[in-house]
């Protein structure tokens, strides 16, 4: 006997509530029992009615019930057996309210309610899987992200059907516009300059900037074609701690031409002296619209080195020193770093026992990038 469910009611049982379905079939008027088992067996109570001749309309409680198959059974009049129809139970379903996806990108954002029920979006013929969830002031926000060849065809502006794919099997959609794309620049070239205070200390990175020093870059226009008066380049540290705006109406931006502009400042005036680390950049345009982030340099706080005391046993270690000696990670007499001091984050002496130096020449790795050995040369004398 076929006895049909409509789509419509195909996904409309969901649990923690009371929900009703509608079943079709010319044999309604013989129909004498209906129920519902769950998928261990147990029997829901089940409550029907006939609503039109050839329809049945079954409230199914689902109160503490957990989503998955359940069957229900019609029984019709004079006949042994009931009828089995395999349904399935849900939980609620995912509430969306928008995806947002900027032209030229590979990842957009959907926001809503419940999206860790979601697997997948489909935006056209581009696929979206799902990468990070998050959530803030009652809301989901999922990040999503395609393959970057597939999305190169989404123009800003298009009108397109997202589907979004549930875990539990259901598809739901939501209509989207590919938002303008967001604007995005080019470093062309960056200069750092030592700070005011003399340091002894010979960088082996460039793209280390000295805390007080300053730095000067000039970036290129990709999107869009020329700036506007209106864009701003934003720098941050990386975790987003510490961050600073520049823009033309400081005076902080310098055109050059309608494609490429300078842009310096000094750390120290613009963080403070307790913002050390990796810095970076992006564009921001006037309605708020940030690009992508780069990276800058790396900011390091460097102590003050002024001298090195050895006594006149060449066997015996020297004193380095010197204030803020607590910046330095490590101190070696040669690049490879087999004979080396390592420095206590808590050490306050103005005076640190080091290996003797290869004439005047020690190296040192710095607590703010101890990944690069830096040079240093200082006046050696005998100790007191």
């Amino acid at each position: 006997m076929k006895w049909n469910v409509p789509d419509a009611d195909s996904t409309a049982l969901i649990v923690g509530r009371e929900d009703s379905i509608h079943v079709q079939s010319d044999e309604v008027p013989c129909v004498d029992q209906v129920t519902i088992k769950d998928a261990a067996g147990k029997e829901l109570k089940a409550t029907w009615k006939q609503s039109k001749p050839d329809e049945l309309e079954v409230s199914v409680p689902l109160q503490g019930q957990s989503a998955g198959p359940v069957l229900l059974l019609v029984k019709q009049s004079g006949l042994s057996k009931p009828d089995e129809v395999p349904m399935k139970t849900y939980a609620e379903a995912a509430h969306l309210d928008h995806f947002t996806l900027d032209a030229g990108d590979s990842q957009g954002a959907l926001t809503g309610t419940r999206l860790d029920e979601v697997s997948g979006l489909d935006l056209g013929t581009v696929h979206f899987a799902p990468t990070e969830l998050s959530r803030t002031d009652g809301k989901d926000r999922l990040e999503l992200s395609a393959a970057p060849p597939a999305t190169a065809a989404l123009a800003a502006g298009q009108k397109l059907v997202a589907h979004v794919n549930l875990k539990d099997g259901r598809i739901l959609d939501l209509d989207t516009t590919i938002d303008p794309p967001r604007p995005r620049v080019t470093l062309l070239s960056k200069s750092v300059r030592s700070g005011s205070l003399p340091s002894v200390i010979h960088f082996g990175n460039q793209d280390d900037l000295p805390q007080d020093g300053q730095i000067s870059f000039f970036l290129k226009t990709d999107i869009p074609a020329a700036f506007a008066h209106d864009e701003k380049i934003e720098v941050s540290t990386e975790d987003g701690s510490s961050t600073a705006i520049f823009s033309f109406a400081d005076g902080a931006l310098f055109l050059e031409d309608p494609q490429t502009v300078l842009v310096s400042f000094q750390p120290l005036k613009k963080f403070g002296p307790s913002v050390f680390g990796a810095l970076r950049f992006r564009p921001v345009d006037a309605n708020g619209e940030a690009g992508d982030w780069q990276p800058l340099v790396k900011l390091v706080r460097i102590p003050a080195l002024k001298e090195i005391r050895c006594p006149d046993s060449p066997d015996k270690p020297c004193i380095l020193i010197g204030e803020n000696l607590f910046l330095l990670d490590s101190v070696a007499s040669d690049p490879q770093f087999v004979h080396n001091s390592p420095v206590s984050p808590s050490f306050v002496d103005s005076g640190l026992t080091v290996p003797r130096p290869n004439g005047t020449l020690l190296y040192v790795k710095l607590r703010d990038d101890p990944s690069v050995i830096n040079k240093v040369s200082l006046p050696v004398l005998p100790e007191p």
